[in-house]
């Protein structure tokens, strides 16, 4: 049987000068990874992705199926994405990327 995910995070993990592993999106990774399992989130998957092509504004978090792009995220923010968007359902508006919106 497939597993089945309410959310998924994908947080850009570009390599290179100016680009987001360089303003320490691996760090944010790992953040989400860690509060996901230690809250027991099994409906919400996290993974890495490549470059969104938004140096300026990284790291980047985009958050699937919501169509919604986080910029400048660091790893004191990932609890307040956790608790008020991924389960109370709120994005947090402050980080949202006005640049970039996914509709379906």
């Amino acid at each position: 049987m497939p597993r089945v995910f309410r959310k998924q995070v994908l947080v850009c993990t570009s390599e290179g000068e100016g680009k987001c592993a360089s303003k320490g999106s691996l760090e944010v990774f790992q953040k989400f990874r860690d509060e996901v399992k230690a809250r027991n989130l099994a409906d919400i998957i996290v993974t890495k992705l490549g470059c969104t092509g938004q140096h300026p504004t990284g790291p980047t978090v985009v958050i699937h199926p919501d169509g919604l792009w986080y910029q400048r995220v660091t790893p004191d923010v990932v609890v307040e994405i956790i608790e008020q968007h991924l389960v109370g359902g709120k994005p947090v508006e402050r980080l949202i990327n006005p640049e970039m919106k996914v509709t379906g």
